[in-house]
């Protein structure tokens, strides 16, 4: 993953940037459709980032997930002081520092590679729609008027987020809708991703801006969110950073997730 996370965020996939962008989105592009997605962009955007719409169809199963994610990355304040170069990915002390590696080019490459893996080794998938943003970090206007029709199109159970945190050394398993007592959902998913040690929290990841995934997730869908993110990833500042071993740990968590997805009854 490393040579491919190294093109990745050499990529400064920021507003404004037309030709950084196109070469984001061609890269995630031709890693979705070596899996077997279809690929399309949507929405005009002011600051040349589209959605990146990905769809995965198996025929074979009804199973059906929401992905979310996005390519953009938050620009470099004059504020910043880097010990490193911020787009190039830097290994020290068991963590990658690079800008996006934890926001969230480093998780969404993780997940990809790990369908990736899957595929070649000739497991199923379950049907995906893989929404990619790219106006995260600016909270443009675009996804606002893409996203909605899609999620009410697609008509899925399970909506998941970008990424998720641990606190300390334990995982935190983000759900909703809201409820007084933890679904039994939320139970066989932490048996099946993390062996029952995360910590349920009927909550959504904190966000800098309104979210127009989270925010258009229909009532009756469940969200969740799980992820390598933690305390030290200095998310929107200088030395951002990941944890390697807990981004390595996630390709597991990941396939296992739609392993969980193929079974569920939900």
């Amino acid at each position: 993953m490393l040579t491919q996370l190294k093109t990745f965020i050499s990529i400064k996939t920021i507003a404004n940037h037309d030709t950084e962008n196109i070469k984001g989105i061609q890269f995630v592009t031709e890693l979705l459709q070596s899996i077997g997605f279809s690929v399309r962009l949507e929405g005009d955007s002011p600051t040349n980032q589209p959605v990146l719409v990905a769809k995965y169809t198996n025929a074979h199963t009804a199973k059906k997930v929401v992905l979310y994610g996005h390519y953009d990355v938050e620009k470099i304040n004059t504020s910043e002081q880097w010990d490193t170069p911020p787009f190039e990915v830097v290994t020290k002390n068991d963590r990658y520092y690079c800008r996006g590696i934890a926001d969230n080019k480093g998780i969404l490459l993780c997940r990809i590679l790990a369908l990736q893996e899957m595929k070649n080794s000739g497991e199923e998938l379950p049907n995906i729609l893989w929404i990619i943003q790219g106006e995260e970090e600016v909270a443009g206007p675009t996804p606002f008027t893409v996203i909605p029709q899609l999620l009410a199109d697609y008509n899925a159970t399970f909506h998941v987020e970008e990424t998720g945190v641990y606190k300390k050394e334990t995982p935190l398993l983000f759900h909703l809708p809201k409820t007084d007592t933890v679904p039994k959902y939320v139970h066989s998913l932490n048996e099946a991703i993390y062996d029952g040690k995360a910590k349920p929290e009927n909550r959504q990841l904190n966000k800098f801006t309104t979210c127009p995934f989270v925010t258009n997730i229909p009532e009756t869908a469940v969200y969740i969110g799980f992820g390598p993110n933690d305390g030290q990833c200095r998310i929107h500042k200088d030395n951002e950073s990941l944890s390697i071993t807990k981004l390595e740990a996630h390709t597991v968590v990941f396939q296992k997730f739609m392993r969980w997805i193929l079974t569920t009854n939900n």
